[in-house]
């Protein structure tokens, strides 16, 4: 009835690279990679808008995610924002 192609940006694309850094730096771990299922807001940016090296990367267990009793942990909120501030100073800086 409905399809929804699957999406995965490049490992190797600037956004990628950048936010895998920032991840290991904030959180010191190494991030996992998973493909989109292409049901999340990423499919309007890779697909209707074109713009590729689009990914999804945010707080909360993924399992959880919009669910009715979807829940956000506060440090998980906190190193989320510093991942994104990384992210952005390298991006938008270079």
């Amino acid at each position: 009835m409905h399809e929804v192609i699957p999406t995965m940006t490049d490992k190797n694309a600037p956004v990628v690279t950048s936010t895998a850094a920032a991840i290991e730096k904030v959180l010191g771990e190494q991030p996992s990679y998973v493909v989109s299922p292409g049901t999340y807001d990423q499919k309007h940016i890779d697909r209707i808008g074109r713009l590729k090296n689009c990914i999804a990367y945010g707080p909360g267990i993924l399992d959880l995610a919009h669910q009715p009793d979807e829940w956000v942990g506060v440090q998980d909120m906190q190193d989320s924002a510093g991942v994104m501030a990384l992210v952005l100073q390298e991006l938008l800086v270079s």
